[in-house]
C-alpha cells in the first residue's frame, strides 16, 4: 500500500512539474519603459545587443530554471516584448549577441561544449550554425553552417588533427525553441545518409520537437533517454498522419509504465502533442507465495492512466486542459 501511495504521489507531482515546466502563458510584460520595468519576478539580463539591426539596444531575459524572453529596444529608451519561450537559459551558459546581431549561446560540458549560432532573420530568431566541440575527451569536432549547408568534421589534435568537409541535407528553417541546446540530441538530423539523403524537412521538425519534449522530460523517463531504443523511436503516425512513439518499462516488484506519444501538425502550422502514460503498481508481487497459492486473495490495483495534450506553437508547448 505504502508503495501504491509513492507511486501515485510520484505521477501527481508529475503532472504538477510537467504543467509548471510547460504552460506558457505570458510571464512577462508586454513593454516597458527601461528594464528596472521589465525585469520584475525575479527576471535578470542575460544578454544584451542589437539583434534586428536597427541601431537600437535590445535585451535578452531569463528567469533561472524557467522562462526566457527577447525584448526588441525602442528609440525612446524603452522596450517591447519581441518573443517568450518556456525555454531555459542559464547565467552559467556564455551567452553574447556581436556587432553583427548573431546571438552566440555556449554550454559548457565535462567532455567539451556545445555552441549554437542565431541570427533574426524572416521575422524569427534562426538557427544559422553552431560547434559541437568534445577536445577535451573525445578529441573530435563538429561545426554546422547551415547558410552553406556544410559540416566540417574534425579529429585528432596537433600534428595528428585531420578535417573533411561534408554536404548535410537540405535543413528546414529551424528557429529558437525548436531544438533543444544539445548537439548530442540532433546533431544527427543533419547527417547525410547512404542514399545521399537525409530526414525529409518535416520529418526533422518533428524530431526536433520530440527532443525538446525528452530534454524538458514531458515523459517517463525511459522514453527521455534520447540513446536508448525508445528514445530513438519517432515514426510516422497512423495512417501516414503525423509521427507516434510508444515505449514500455517494467520493474518487478515496483510498477510498470507504458508511454504512447502522438505528434500531428495542425493546418495553422502548430504541432499536436499527445502524451498517454498508463502504469500499473507492481508491488503486491511481494506478498504472493512461491506457489501461488494465495493469488486469489491479494488485492491487485487497477493500472491508471493520464492524459495530457499540448500545442507546441514557434518553440512553446502550451498544454491543453
Amino acid at each position: 500500500m505504502k508503495n501504491q501511495i509513492l507511486l501515485i504521489s510520484i505521477f501527481v507531482l508529475t503532472i504538477f512539474l510537467l504543467g509548471a515546466k510547460t504552460a506558457s502563458a505570458q510571464n512577462y510584460k508586454q513593454s516597458g519603459k527601461n528594464l528596472t520595468e521589465i525585469c520584475t519576478d525575479r527576471a535578470f539580463v542575460i544578454a544584451e545587443g542589437d539583434i534586428n539591426k536597427d541601431g537600437i539596444k535590445d535585451v535578452i531575459l531569463s528567469r533561472e530554471h524557467a522562462e526566457s524572453a527577447i525584448y526588441f529596444g525602442k528609440s525612446d529608451g524603452g522596450y517591447t516584448l519581441f518573443h517568450e519561450y518556456d525555454f531555459v537559459l542559464s547565467k552559467d551558459d556564455k551567452i553574447t549577441i556581436n556587432d553583427k546581431g548573431v546571438l552566440r549561446i555556449q554550454i559548457d560540458f565535462n567532455d567539451g561544449s556545445d555552441i549554437f549560432l542565431f541570427r533574426y532573420q524572416n521575422g524569427g530568431l534562426q538557427l544559422i550554425g553552431g560547434k559541437k566541440d568534445r577536445h577535451k575527451s573525445s578529441h573530435y569536432d563538429y561545426s554546422y553552417n547551415f547558410s552553406t549547408g556544410k559540416m566540417i568534421k574534425t579529429e585528432g589534435e596537433g600534428a595528428n588533427k585531420t578535417s573533411v568537409t561534408e554536404t548535410m541535407p537540405k535543413q528546414p528553417v529551424l528557429k529558437f525553441g525548436w531544438i533543444p541546446l544539445r548537439w548530442d540530441m540532433v546533431d544527427y538530423l543533419f547527417e547525410t545518409f547512404e542514399d545521399g539523403e537525409g530526414l525529409a524537412s518535416e520529418d526533422m521538425l518533428a524530431y526536433g520537437i520530440f527532443r525538446r519534449i525528452q530534454n524538458a522530460e514531458m515523459m517517463h523517463w525511459s522514453m527521455c533517454d534520447h540513446e536508448s531504443y525508445y528514445g530513438k523511436a519517432l515514426r510516422d503516425g497512423e495512417n501516414g498522419e503525423g509521427w507516434s512513439a510508444y515505449g514500455s518499462y517494467e520493474s518487478p516488484g515496483s510498477y510498470n509504465n507504458d508511454t504512447y506519444l502522438t505528434i500531428k501538425k495542425q493546418k495553422n502550422g502548430t504541432y499536436k502533442i499527445y502524451i498517454k502514460e498508463t502504469s500499473q503498481d507492481r508491488s503486491y508481487e511481494s506478498q504472493i507465495n512461491e506457489d501461488y497459492s494465495n493469488l486469489d486473495e491479494i488485492d491487485i490495483p487497477d493500472a491508471e492512466t493520464f492524459e495530457t495534450t499540448f500545442i507546441f506553437d514557434d518553440g512553446n508547448f502550451i498544454e491543453q486542459k
